[in-house]
């Protein structure tokens, strides 16, 4: 078997679901770090900064590798003023409020038809705003 193949069937291969789940989270919370820095215009040193930790420490937890802490987190969290975190129930609860909709729209290119939607108020207590009855 080639060298290629060996590290190929390496990366296909699942690890112990505990390990599977510990990278993926790590990811995860990464990756939100990566996205809130961007959203406040930051970066990993401004991070450090704010941490009062080193530019390596920090590259460190964000690897995606490091075992990070509860404490850990919640100190960026607060650095960051938002959450990194956030249980299912805290999201239930949070977010119970949102409604999807899809809508469908006819338009041909560079020119928008006029459609004939009508809507009404929703009767259903969960879906607040107006529900859409026809889209022509």
């Amino acid at each position: 078997m080639s060298e290629y193949q060996e590290i190929t069937n390496f990366f296909e291969e699942r690890g112990p679901e505990d390990i599977e789940r510990f990278v993926d989270k790590n990811l995860d919370i990464s990756q939100q770090v990566f996205a809130l820095l961007d959203e406040k215009g930051w970066n990993q040193s401004d991070l450090a900064k704010a941490l009062d930790k080193s530019d390596a420490e920090i590259s460190k937890w964000l690897s995606g590798t490091h075992n990070l802490t509860l404490r850990s987190i919640a100190k960026m969290e607060a650095a960051l003023k938002a959450d990194i975190i956030v249980t299912p129930k805290k999201a239930k609860d949070k977010y119970k409020q949102i409604a999807y909709v899809t809508l469908k729209v006819r338009a041909k290119i560079n020119e928008v038809i006029p459609d004939q939607t009508e809507y009404k108020e929703s009767g259903n207590p969960k879906w607040h705003g107006k529900q859409i009855l026809q889209v022509a």
